[in-house]
């Protein structure tokens, strides 16, 4: 009896080892499903060193043949021009670097997706995420998930995922904050929004077009601080429920009382406080304080004075807002024929030293994490500004029925600036949104 289970017991454990034996090996498996193995990957520095990272990626086979095609707006093609040769050397795949705008690839994917003429690898703001998802343009970020996630800024993570699948590869984020003219103003007269308008007080001089501060009123995306800033929301469930809309709760109009008497220290009407006004203003010396997006940080690095970037002050209530936040990522096309070999470069362009190569050139803020600490960015005070506001940013709603609150909310900041009553106003503009929603699902 003995002998007979000693013998079962053994034909179980070789069974085992049979099973363990075939099991796939994750480089070859592209599903969405599939959970990433981590061991041995990103090791301890996060695999941030672009010629070591084969040592990351080398169990993702790329496919024999493989040949990539790459496309971004005409501000990203320095980078990848450069960063695809190191790559194609590498790992010995062909990547071609073609010039196309975000709006232009989700056209292009509709038509050359299916023709098999599209893009490999796309480079897309995550606002059109909802629709590159609907339109099954983009396979999910499977292999690299858990490595992402750990490695990137939450908020970029969160503005790449859709549904709770991880589809993006975070390259660089973009919000806003002040800009200020050191000749001109303190930082400590910009610890909070009451400060500015006392600082404003002292220092406008309307007939010569000399302001304390000034940013675009008739803007919801520049707007939505004085929203976070008093518990005013767009959608309910971290803008993902567009049946829950907070732009006329207690929060907003209480929000939209304090924008609107800051009209005494910018008096002009909404539609006048264009970009152009306000930017020419800024670099003649004429605007103290200037509330705009880190696009600009080159445009005022070289101006006749120093000009400083620091993150949104606090409110009077005691609350530090939140902006709203862009983020700017690669996707692996859904039609590529080398899934794998796109992946690896999508890895490949986001790792540490990559995003610094990046940033060197075209000035993009990487989305990875610790980057703070690199020299060329540590020594760049506006752009250690903005670092510091991103960690009170949020991802602006990628949902489809977002199109749907920019036009009224535009208005009604516009007619609350002129003073009309915030409830009644927001009310409307939020019936408004709530039509437009309507016919968008009809």
């Amino acid at each position: 009896m003995r002998l007979k289970k000693w013998a079962l017991l053994m034909l179980a454990f070789v069974l085992v080892l049979s099973m363990a034996a075939c099991s796939p090996s994750k480089g070859n498996v592209t599903n969405a499903g599939q959970q990433p193995n981590t061991e041995n990957k990103a090791g301890e520095n996060g695999g941030t060193n672009v010629a070591g990272a084969n040592a990351v990626t080398d169990e993702l086979t790329p496919e024999p043949g493989a040949q990539l095609i790459v496309w971004d707006g005409k501000d990203g093609l320095p980078f990848l021009a450069e960063i695809a040769k190191k790559f194609s050397e590498e790992y010995n795949i062909p990547v071609e670097v073609q010039e196309q705008g975000a709006p232009e690839q989700m056209q292009k994917m509709k038509t050359d997706g299916p023709a098999g003429l599209a893009a490999d690898v796309l480079v897309l703001p995550h606002d059109n995420l909802s629709e590159a998802v609907a339109g099954g343009f983009v396979l999910p970020n499977d292999y690299f998930e858990e490595e992402t996630k750990v490695e990137f800024q939450e908020t970029a993570v969160q503005a790449v995922t859709k549904d709770g699948i991880l589809y993006g590869y975070p390259r660089n984020m973009e919000t806003y904050a002040l800009f200020y003219n050191k000749e001109l103003v303190q930082e400590s007269d910009l610890a909070s929004w009451d400060d500015i308008i006392a600082f404003s007080r002292g220092f406008n001089d309307i007939d010569k077009k000399q302001y304390g501060f000034m940013m675009q009123l008739n803007n919801f995306y520049f707007a939505y601080p004085f929203f976070s800033g008093y518990h005013g929301y767009v959608f309910g469930s971290n803008n993902t429920d567009p049946n829950d809309i907070g732009l006329n709760n207690e929060g907003s109009v209480e929000a939209m009382k304090y924008f609107q008497s800051m009209r005494e220290i910018l008096p002009m009407e909404a539609a006048d406080a264009t970009t152009d006004v306000k930017t020419a203003l800024f670099q003649e010396g004429k605007l103290a304080i200037n509330l705009d997006g880190v696009w600009n940080i080159g445009n005022f690095s070289s101006l006749p004075f120093e000009a400083g970037m620091v993150p949104l002050p606090k409110f009077p209530n005691g609350e530090v807002p939140n902006t709203f936040a862009g983020v700017k990522a690669y996707y692996v096309s859904a039609y590529s024929k080398y899934p794998n070999a796109a992946k690896l470069f999508a890895r490949y362009v986001t790792t540490q030293e990559a995003l610094l190569q990046n940033f060197e050139m075209t000035g993009f803020i990487p989305a990875r994490k610790g980057m703070e600490n690199e020299p060329a960015i540590k020594d760049n005070p506006m752009v250690s500004g903005a670092i510091q506001q991103f960690e009170h940013s949020v991802a602006m709603p990628s949902i489809f029925e977002m199109q749907q609150v920019w036009a009224p909310m535009a208005n009604a900041l516009e007619l609350i600036w002129k003073g009309e009553d915030p409830q009644r106003t927001l009310d409307s503009a939020v019936s408004s949104i709530r039509e437009g929603i309507e016919t968008l699902h009809k």
